[in-house]
């Protein structure tokens, strides 16, 4: 797997990611072309793996700081630490 610059995606790398407010940084922790992961919450790895949700083309990411779509409103499910991001050109390895 590759950055949209064409570099390589290595399991670890601290990435920036847009969000409305901006940017934040995350980390990649799982690999779409190979499942390839770090040590990450086993009942979510499992999930991933079992129903196959994780796309060749996507990364896992692991929110480096506080969550930017954490929220208290009981109307809407709970979001976890994790996201599934495509590796486009929005996805940069922080420099």
């Amino acid at each position: 797997m590759t950055y949209y610059d064409g570099s390589p995606i290595r399991l670890g790398d601290v990435v920036t990611v847009p969000v409305p407010t901006g940017t934040v940084k995350a980390r990649v922790v799982m690999l779409g072309e190979t499942y390839e992961h770090l040590d990450i919450d086993e009942q979510f790895l499992a999930w991933v793996k079992r129903d196959n949700v994780l796309e060749k083309s996507s990364v896992v990411i692991e929110w480096l700081e506080s969550n930017p779509f954490a929220h208290d409103d009981p109307r809407y499910a709970p979001v976890g630490n994790y996201m599934f991001s495509p590796v486009d050109e929005w996805l940069r390895r922080d420099a």
